[in-house]
């Protein structure tokens, strides 16, 4: 016969292990979308890092952290183009044409200027004050309705500054509703900046200043570009090479 003594032991060591488990920081804790998720598609591109749309909507750009480069894809993920660049850590791109595009170099802290047709490029310093070379630009936005840029400081501090055209900053930002900041896109329609967080797992609706209007959680790990149509928000995950497609939210 069991005695009672030994079963409240039990019981008490069951739920002590319980709590201890519950509470321990490797803990994984599962993370529901709050946006309507209509496809994930697997990509041929290693670390994908950063993601553009031309203005029709029909083709995404996005930049390897692997080898450097740039590819085009169809809205489904299949890779249609391979542009040479060959960058030390490019982080971002945003496209200003239909022959050009920006692109971040994180550990450098510049832009560079990416012709499409000839491959010819440019580079620019962002003067702005950061030593971390692991915590430096990690995203871009071309604004096409007044021709400003947006750059993202990833962390430490987490930091939005918007540009002139010639990659002179006219005000920076601090930014404060997530743990990091890893990819941004202009939307010229709302005249808004959506802004992606690699470790918060969100996809933040913000004003030109980066003030929150609206976050929504998402079940994406490294979370590293994204691109905004009338219709879907894209994104791309950097571990495990996915394009990620959902329904933008209306309100």
């Amino acid at each position: 016969m069991i005695h009672l003594s030994k079963i409240i032991s039990f019981t008490v060591i069951f739920m002590v292990f319980f709590q201890a488990c519950k509470n321990s920081p490797n803990t994984i804790e599962e993370t529901k979308n709050e946006l309507e998720l209509i496809s994930s598609e697997k990509i041929n591109v290693s670390e994908a890092s950063g993601l553009a749309i031309n203005t029709s909507g029909s083709n995404l750009y996005t930049v390897s952290d692997y080898t450097g480069n740039i590819y085009k894809l169809t809205t489904d993920g299949t890779v249609l183009k391979e542009f040479v660049y060959g960058g030390d850590d490019v982080e971002g791109i945003s496209m200003v044409s239909s022959t050009k595009v920006l692109l971040v170099e994180e550990r450098t802290k510049e832009i560079v200027e990416y012709d499409l047709n000839s491959k010819n490029y440019k580079k620019h310093k962002v003067d702005y004050s950061n030593k971390d070379f692991n915590s430096g630009l990690e995203g871009i936005a071309f604004n096409l309705n007044d021709n400003t840029i947006f750059v993202l400081n990833e962390k430490d501090p987490g930091i939005l500054m918007r540009l002139k055209s010639d990659f002179s900053i006219i005000e920076s930002y601090d930014l404060d509703f997530a743990s990091d900041y890893s990819g941004i896109f202009h939307d010229k329609e709302l005249n808004i900046l959506w802004i992606l967080s690699d470790q918060s797992k969100t996809v933040n609706k913000c004003s030109l200043k980066g003030a929150l209007i609206k976050s929504y959680a998402i079940d994406v790990i490294k979370a590293e570009g994204i691109a905004v149509t009338n219709s879907n928000i894209y994104i791309v995950s950097d571990s495990n090479s996915k394009l990620f497609k959902f329904k933008k939210p209306i309100e």
